[in-house]
């Protein structure tokens, strides 16, 4: 591998972690919740009917409330949306990345069932979404920078190790917390 590449993977690696975790720390998608929660029944907050919730929201009139829900979902897989395209040629393909973002958006709803925040159905779509507008933005970059054209046979996995591993690091730094509360150090 050229310097060069070596250096943009590394760069990329480190960009799409900080992004990992902040996304990670902002939906609390951690299984250290199994901890903290012990009676499902009081925490899980479902909603599995597609567009319910927007409807919901929409119905409001509350801009902000709107802006909130609707634009903070959307833009929050954007920028892995951009990213992994950016940096990874073999995740360069559309339904690859948004699929990767279908993925990691029905993790983060997986492991709010644990949580006392909410799971569901519209959030997994409009996390999708962002993830595509990213990878638009990827296109649009591409379309000005031709090193950003290059293209792979094959996805590699680096971008979904990364991920995994700064979830699995976030999990066992929120178990130990947990650990020492519960210890009272």
């Amino acid at each position: 591998m050229k310097t060069k590449r070596k250096l943009a993977v590394c760069a990329g690696g480190l960009l799409l972690a900080v992004y990992w975790f902040l996304t990670v720390e902002i939906t609390g998608a951690s299984p250290a919740n199994f901890l903290i929660i012990r009676d499902l029944t009081q925490s899980a907050n479902i909603s599995l009917v597609p567009f319910r919730d927007l409807a919901d929201v929409l119905g409001t009139g509350d801009r902000a409330n709107i802006l909130r829900q609707i634009g903070g979902n959307v833009l929050l897989f954007a920028p892995m949306g951009f990213l992994v395209p950016a940096f990874w040629p073999g995740w360069r393909k559309c339904i690859r990345t948004v699929g990767l973002g279908l993925a990691m958006s029905l993790f983060i709803e997986t492991c709010q069932l644990f949580t006392w925040r909410a799971s569901t159905t519209d959030d997994l779509i409009l996390n999708t979404l962002g993830a595509a507008c990213g990878w638009l933005c990827y296109r649009l970059a591409a379309y000005v920078l031709p090193a950003l054209r290059e293209r792979a046979k094959r996805p590699e996995w680096t971008p979904v190790l990364v991920m995994l591993s700064v979830w699995a690091a976030y999990t066992l730094w929120e178990c130990w917390l947990i650990g020492a509360r519960w210890v009272g150090c």
